[in-house]
């Protein structure tokens, strides 16, 4: 106990002595120290609105099969070389096909949210990944009118690379999660964006 004492005692005098010592640095060398510190915290934390990017995809395709498809993305680029954000989509199907002879009709609809990160290891040439959650809501109808309705989480996991011309892009993905419901499909897919 006394060892503990004396050891506090021995802390409370040296940090005494140390806070009656004082040197006092020139007026001019704290104003300068004290601006080039403020310049380099600004220059650190500040965001800049010229690096946002917004772009995204429109898809259209009417007929015996339909689909409607918007995908806005916002980004921001962090260097030349990379880009990254988020997105939100919605993408309406509708289908008509055959169960043993017998006409059904197939709608179905997807409300989705994304990140993205796209790699530009030289001019043009465009890296992607895409992570993706989609929830679907989905109703088969037979020629009877007997409806089966189905809806559901589906993850995505989008991967690919392509072109980007201009503010235009073209890529071939591919959904590395491959769920049966995915909007993305099983097989490798090709899309057209654009980006501003």
């Amino acid at each position: 106990m006394k060892k503990i004492f004396l050891f506090m005692a021995i802390t409370i005098v040296a940090t005494s002595l140390n806070a009656q010592f004082h040197y006092e640095i020139p007026k001019s060398q704290t104003q300068n120290r004290t601006q080039a510190r403020v310049q380099q915290t600004k220059q650190a934390s500040s965001f800049d609105w010229n690096k946002v990017t917004f772009g995204g995809g429109v898809g259209l395709q009417f007929g015996d099969y339909t689909v409607v498809n918007i995908a806005p993305q916002v980004g921001y680029n962090f260097s030349k070389m990379f880009n990254a954000g988020f997105g939100f989509s919605y993408s309406y199907y509708k289908d008509r096909y055959y169960v043993n002879g017998d006409k059904w009709k197939e709608t179905a609809s997807y409300f989705g949210f994304n990140v993205y990160a796209r790699f530009y290891p030289i001019n043009n040439i465009i890296i992607m990944a895409q992570p993706d959650i989609n929830r679907m809501w989905r109703t088969d109808e037979a020629p009877d009118g007997y409806k089966i309705k189905d809806e559901k989480f589906i993850p995505s996991f989008l991967i690919g690379g392509g072109l980007r011309l201009g503010p235009m892009s073209v890529m071939l993905k591919y959904d590395l999660v491959q769920d049966k419901d995915s909007p993305y499909g099983n097989n490798i897919f090709y899309s057209v964006g654009f980006s501003f």
